[in-house]
């Protein structure tokens, strides 16, 4: 069955051509590129790569250590040429919360345009600089953020790692709020060395509210520089996640809901 779903990965970092080709050697479907702060991992290379790709889709960074607001406008001219479908937020990475005032021209902006806002939440990388502000990408501000802004889709990238049943309460209560478990793989990581124990902690945390089947995304995290070259362990966790009728949720339906302005490429 799994072989007739069309998958979007609603999280990866495939910026350069290497990258690219590695990812589709292995997968098939639709991919999100979370593009990264030069100052968290150069690349360069990453909203050309989008470019070059039809199956490749942009959620450009915003980066909280430079003013917002040229960002955004920056950004704004090329969302279309893009194929900017969301925003990337690299909390704990950086310090701040979702719920800081500074951020309102972000959601304001996704507003308008129809964007979605992913963010980074819990551990980060093994291998990439950071302000280990775990406190700061907390579900319960990004909640917050989400109650003041209800027109804008919010996507808690990895569940709030290690906080799976809060963020899994939290993401319940809120019709925009959506989460998924990408990035739990990295090798040398507690979850990368025990990828059934992991599976056993996640499955107990979304079956600890009912409908979860319509808030968890598929993602990945892939990026082999930096150690996230798994693929396959996310399909055995949605596997014994999830019952098959509600594999299409998971892999694609649930995808096009949080992020709607993906449709719309698709329709071209």
């Amino acid at each position: 069955m799994l072989s007739k779903i069309q998958k979007i990965d609603c999280h990866t970092h495939i910026f350069t051509e290497e990258i690219r080709r590695e990812y589709f050697s292995r997968t098939e479907g639709l991919a999100l590129v979370m593009q990264m702060p030069e100052s968290i991992m150069a690349n360069p290379d990453c909203v050309a790569t989008v470019m070059s790709d039809p199956r490749l889709f942009l959620c450009p960074c915003i980066d909280l250590k430079r003013p917002i607001p040229p960002q955004l406008a920056a950004l704004e001219p090329h969302l279309d040429e893009y194929k900017a479908v969301g925003l990337k937020i690299y909390l704990s990475y950086q310090a701040g919360t979702a719920a800081d005032p500074p951020l309102d021209p972000v959601y304001q902006f996704a507003g308008r345009r129809r964007l979605s806002v992913t963010f980074h939440t819990g551990l980060c990388s093994l291998v990439l600089p950071s302000d280990n502000d775990l406190e700061g990408s907390s579900a319960r501000h990004i909640a917050l953020a989400a109650e003041r802004y209800p027109e804008v889709n919010f996507i808690l990238a990895h569940m709030d790692d290690p906080y799976f049943e809060q963020c899994v309460d939290i993401v319940a209560q809120h019709d925009n709020l959506f989460t998924d478990v990408s990035g739990a793989y990295e090798t040398g990581t507690k979850e990368g060395n025990d990828v059934q124990g992991a599976i056993d902690l996640f499955c107990q945390a979304v079956h600890s509210r009912a409908g979860m089947e319509r808030k968890i995304l598929y993602g990945t995290d892939f990026c082999p520089p930096i150690q996230l070259g798994q693929l396959d362990e996310y399909d055995e966790t949605i596997r014994q996640m999830f019952r098959p009728e509600d594999f299409d949720l998971v892999y694609r339906q649930n995808c096009l809901r949080a992020f709607p302005r993906l449709a719309d490429f698709l329709a071209q």
